[in-house]
């Protein structure tokens, strides 16, 4: 890059990025890394072949670098710290607020830092909470209402209220959703949950596009069928009242982003403001397009992602304004920079690093590919969107990959093609709200654009429908990406520099080393007209035993300058383009080699129940999927994305323990979507026909012979490498009991080398009675059943166990999980207890080395 503006600004990004990607347990070699390069980078002396200026240059570089690694680092002091406090009374001022389809939701700011009181009785818990923004979150009643004043609050009222506060704890599953970095890259510390109704203190008055966007609102839901709130998602980024099945079409066709108000939007405003004042002077129509996004950006609420946008759109209009690419690549640094400023976690959003990388791509890529022969003969209307689709989601692939695990590929001509009707539906949305003050003008304009919305969305389903549409992608590794940018590097540069300034590299490294040198010995040394002498030398800061000769020399300590004779025998690899796309491949694989131990992960699912088991040959399998509820799929969130992102191609067996939602919810998302060889279930008899398992499990594994096993106790599952499961339970249906799901749950034991895990389910004291009469009843490893419930604790049946650790798969909820009668007693054994909701995904490796436990969350 020749542009020095443009190297600094990505030097500190670089040194930010560096910071804020690493694992905690490696950040202090970064900071090492840095000083290092900072450190060489300063004592660089390229007066030989760069000049007095350069070297200013680059010790430039070194402190951006520096810089940005330090700022990055700091960033996560300034996370808040995870609490949960109920009952709490807070005061603050409404930022935002919404009416959504099941609850109400807005932003609150609050007041100067305060000691809060908490469980209604005014007590200070000490802990200062004020001067944050809080996302607030309002049910109603069980009629459906909404109590007091909450119909009636607007932005700017001051409020106070009595809330449930939540500050998130950090990702606990590798590859899930990390809820803390998610609220800290959008300036919010947590969530308030309202109890009861507020207390209005001093009236405000809301954004003028607040007002506009409510009364659009309002428009908008005059209109008949689900379009309207499609239309609403698409203007505003709002998808509260879009219906799952949409999101779910939109997601596969790989048009989902238009909900997010972000770059394709931004680029149909542009598009719409351009062709409105196609009349005026270059730099003017750049002036009335910046000033358009602002208040596009001011009408969708400010949110996040359309406020990156639009910085960065915002950018590339700087970068027009000037000459050439280089000033847009600039002015794309110098944005996503002051973002990096404003703050530091933006860096770890998804967005963000989308929108960068779509937007460096269309300002680098889309040269390239409009010289490909075959554009020539299409419209330019065609051809520009090609153009830029194809160079956004060539710069974004791997990303998206790694984020998602999931490729439609269908998204090129949907985002080509269909992304037209849903950019016409946007504008004439547009301007049906720049005439809402005329309700008559306006509907004009929204019937056409549904109009146009529902021949979208059919275009859209057919496109989904489609064999092969959507696929899901395992994690690439960093091989892969490695590949891709190399080869757009490639690409960009073209083979033949690339290849010419490789060999001339390597050349001059080679001559370096073979020719001859100035060395200095080391050493105390006697050489005696002695040909071929090994000592320890020193070039250009490496030390090693070289061979020289001095063939007059003197007595005593040998300190000078000698002349190397030869290092013909030093040969350097010059790989070709093959070998290095080989070795490269190898290596991806490699790290894919299943382990040579055995694997219990215990997931992070919530309240509710799911483990991944892998053999030591690789087989995996798979205990329950976790719960399921209205807004929340864990098979679809959390299983899912952990089995893609571990390399799960696909599961030996599915045992699912019960019917109960927090085990069986999540399941046929992961049916869905994962090969699965067959389903163990307990042989309950009649149990089975329940809809809760017939729901949950399709028709053709009940169907198919051997595709779905009932599992009793005394039987053995061996899965390879002298691993096996032996059956505990059921022995027989249990009824009557104080839940019967519960107690006829599967309950598996896991066998190797010498080490025994039990796996329990929700088994409560009937079961556990029966099972532990069946045979030897002991466990290395236990998994309390239930999430810890009271009803699980049997003391004269658990005093015969000895386990070295117990784990509890629990989550949030209102039953009590885990009782504390249940913590105390293993406390008062002195065994160490894990628990998924305090410390995230747990991993149990047994090997012949011993075990081990890691968790996702200290």
């Amino acid at each position: 890059m020749r542009d020095p503006w443009l190297n600094r600004a990505v030097a500190i990004l670089a040194g930010g990025g560096l910071a804020l990607f690493l694992p905690p347990g490696v950040q202090i070699w970064g900071g090492v890394f840095c000083l290092l390069v900072a450190g060489a980078l300063f004592q660089w002396r390229p007066g030989d072949f760069f000049g007095r200026l350069r070297r200013a240059e680059i010790c430039l570089l070194a402190a951006s670098l520096l810089t940005g690694y330090l700022y990055g680092t700091a960033a996560f002091r300034l996370l808040p710290a995870p609490v949960l406090l109920k009952d709490v009374e807070v005061r603050g001022v409404l930022q935002d607020w919404q009416r959504e389809s099941d609850r109400a939701v807005g932003i609150l700011r609050l007041d100067s830092p305060q000691s809060v009181a908490a469980g209604g009785q005014g007590a200070g818990t000490g802990l200062p909470i004020g001067g944050e923004r809080y996302r607030l979150a309002v049910y109603p009643d069980k009629n459906g209402g909404y109590a007091g004043l909450w119909p009636k609050v607007r932005p700017g009222d001051r409020l106070a209220l009595r809330a449930n506060l939540e500050r998130p704890k950090p990702a606990g599953t590798p590859g899930g959703f990390d809820p803390l970095l998610y609220d800290a890259a959008r300036g919010l510390s947590g969530t308030l949950t309202a109890r009861g109704e507020p207390q209005l203190l001093a009236p405000g008055q809301p954004s003028l596009p607040w007002l506009i966007r409510e009364k659009v609102r309002t428009a908008l839901g005059s209109f008949p069928g689900r379009e309207s709130g499609i239309l609403q998602g698409i203007l505003f980024g709002d998808s509260s009242g879009i219906p799952p099945e949409v999101q779910e079409t939109y997601k596969v066709t790989g048009v989902l982003h238009v909900f997010a108000a972000s770059g394709s939007n931004v680029a149909f405003v542009l598009a719409l403001v351009g062709g409105l004042l196609f009349f005026l002077p270059g730099r003017g129509r750049i002036i009335a397009m910046a000033l358009a996004l602002i208040l596009y950006a001011a009408l969708c609420g400010g949110s996040a992602p359309i406020g990156r946008a639009a910085i960065l759109a915002e950018a590339v209009l700087l970068g027009r304004w000037g000459r050439g690419k280089v000033p847009a690549l600039r002015w794309l640094s110098f944005a996503a920079l002051a973002l990096f400023v404003w703050n530091p976690l933006v860096m770890r959003d998804i967005g963000f690093q989308l929108s960068v990388l779509a937007a460096w791509g269309i300002i680098v890529l889309s040269p390239r590919i409009a010289r490909v022969g075959i554009l020539h003969r299409c419209p330019p209307a065609i051809r520009q969107a090609l153009v830029a689709t194809a160079a956004a989601q060539a710069a974004a692939l791997p990303l998206l990959i790694t984020a998602f695990h999931r490729l439609s590929l269908v998204g090129l001509v949907a985002n080509v093609l269909i992304l037209f009707l849903l950019g016409g539906v946007l504008e004439l949305g547009l301007l049906g709200v720049c005439l809402s003050f005329s309700s008559q003008l306006a509907a004009v304009f929204f019937q056409a654009g549904l109009w146009l919305l529902g021949w979208a969305n059919a275009a859209l389903e057919a496109l989904a429908r489609l064999p092969g549409a959507d696929v899901l992608v395992l994690e690439p590794g960093w091989a892969f990406w490695l590949v891709w940018y190399g080869g757009i590097a490639v690409w960009l540069l073209g083979p033949e520099r690339v290849s010419f300034v490789l060999k001339v590299r390597l050349r001059g490294l080679r001559r370096r080393v073979e020719g001859v040198a100035r060395l200095r010995v080391e050493g105390v040394a006697r050489l005696r007209r002695v040909q071929g002498v090994t000592c320890r030398l020193r070039f250009r800061g490496c030390t090693g035993p070289w061979r020289f000769s001095r063939p007059d020399c003197s007595g005593g300590p040998a300190r000078g300058v000698v002349r190397l004779l030869s290092l013909s025998g030093l040969k350097v690899w010059r790989p070709s383009a093959r070998q290095l796309f080989l070795l490269l491949l190898v290596l991806s694989l490699l790290a894919h080699l299943p382990q040579r131990a055995l694997e219990v992960d215990f997931l992070d699912v919530g309240q509710g129940d799911s483990l991944l088991i892998r053999s030591p040959q690789g087989r995996v399998y798979l205990i329950d999927a976790g719960p399921k509820s209205d807004r929340f799929d864990a098979g679809e969130r959390i299983v899912l994305p952990y089995l893609l992102h571990s390399g799960v191609r696909e599961l030996e067996a599915l045992f699912i323990t019960h019917e109960h939602q927090d085990h069986i919810g999540g399941v046929p998302s992961v049916i869905k979507n994962i090969p699965i060889h067959w389903l163990g279930v307990p042989d309950v008899g009649d149990r089975l026909s329940l809809p809760e398992w017939t729901g949950a499990i399709p028709r053709k594994f009940w169907r198919e012979q051997g595709k779905v096993r009932t599992l009793r106790a005394g039987e053995r599952i061996d899965i390879g490498a002298g691993a096996w499961f032996n059956v505990l339970a059921p022995i027989e249906v249990l009824n009557g009991t104080h839940s019967d799901p519960n107690n006829n749950s599967l309950v598996l034991e896991l066998h190797y080398l010498g080490k025994t895990v039990m796996l329990t389910g929700d088994m409560e004291e009937e079961e556990l009675k029966e099972a532990a009469g069946g045979g030897p009843w002991q466990a290395d490893f236990y998994k309390i059943p239930h999430h810890g419930s009271r009803y699980s604790l049997d003391r004269a049946l658990l005093d015969q166990l000895k386990p070295q650790a117990v784990f509890i798969s629990v989550g949030k909820n209102t039953f009590g999980h885990p009782d504390p009668e249940m913590l105390a007693y293993w406390a008062g054994r002195h065994i160490p207890l894990y628990r998924t909701d305090e410390q995230g995904t747990i991993r149990l490796m047994i090997a012949k080395d011993g075990t081990r436990i890691r968790v996702g969350r200290e």
